[in-house]
C-alpha cells in the first residue's frame, strides 16, 4: 500500500470514528460535515473528498454497523449446536445494541439519521439472511416445521429490534432486555416446534366440531 493510500484510509477511519462518537454523545442531528472537520482538525473540503454529503457518510456507517452486527452474531454461534443458535445470536444482537448505541440508533432510523426505510433494510440484508439461516439450521436440527423460514426470521429479527429499543430505556436496561430476549426466543421456538405451527400441517376440523 502506497503512502497516499494509507493516509486516505486512515483519514476515512478517523472520519467514521468521529461521526460515531459525536452521535453517541450528542445525537445524530449534531453530526455534520463541518462539525466532523472541526473535531478532527481538517477543513470541510477534505471530508467532502471522502463523502459528498452527510447522507453518503451515514450510508457507509450503516453498512459497516450491520456488517459488525452480522460478524458478532456469526461468532456467537460458531462451533455451537444449531439448537442453541437463535438464543446465542439473540444475545449477541442485544449486546451489540448495548455496546454501540449510536450505531444502533442509526440502524433504527433515529431522529437526525435521515435514512429511509428501504435503505436501512437493504443494509441489514446480511443480518436478515443470517437470522433466517439460523432458523433453518435450528429447524433441521430438531426436525421442526416452522410456518416459513422467511416469516420466522423476520419475526425473530423484529422481536430483537423491539427488545433492543426498550433496552436503551434507563428504567428497563439491557440486562432485563437480555432476560426477556431469552424468554421470547424460547416462546417462539416452542411455537414453531409445535405440531400445529405450520398451517399447512394443521389437523383438519371434523365436520360438526367447533
Amino acid at each position: 500500500m502506497g503512502k497516499r493510500e494509507e493516509v486516505r484510509r486512515r483519514t476515512l477511519a478517523e472520519i467514521l470514528e468521529t461521526a460515531g462518537r459525536m452521535a453517541e454523545t450528542e445525537g445524530w442531528r449534531a453530526v455534520t460535515i463541518r462539525r466532523i472537520a472541526a473535531e478532527i482538525g481538517y477543513s470541510a473540503p477534505v471530508i467532502y473528498q471522502h463523502f459528498p454529503s452527510k447522507g453518503a457518510l451515514l450510508h457507509t456507517l450503516l453498512e459497516r454497523a450491520n456488517g459488525e452486527l452480522a460478524e458478532r452474531m456469526r461468532a456467537s454461534v460458531a462451533d455451537e449446536p444449531a439448537a442453541r443458535g437463535p438464543h446465542l445470536a439473540a444475545a449477541a444482537y442485544l449486546e451489540f445494541a448495548r455496546s454501540r448505541p449510536g450505531l444502533y440508533q442509526l440502524m433504527s432510523g433515529a431522529p437526525g439519521t435521515d435514512v429511509d426505510d428501504s435503505t436501512r433494510r437493504a443494509a441489514a440484508a446480511d443480518v436478515i439472511a443470517f437470522t433466517r439461516q439460523l432458523i433453518g439450521a435450528w429447524a433441521t436440527e430438531i426436525a421442526a416445521e416452522p410456518p416459513g423460514v422467511e416469516d420466522a426470521g423476520d419475526l425473530l429479527w423484529g422481536t430483537l429490534h423491539g427488545l433492543a429499543s426498550i433496552g436503551s430505556i434507563k428504567d428497563i436496561g439491557f440486562d432485563r432486555a437480555l432476560r426477556l430476549a431469552d424468554q421470547a426466543v424460547t416462546a417462539l421456538l416452542g411455537y414453531w416446534s409445535a405440531p400445529t405451527a405450520n398451517p399447512e400441517v394443521r389437523p383438519r376440523t371434523v365436520k360438526g366440531e367447533k
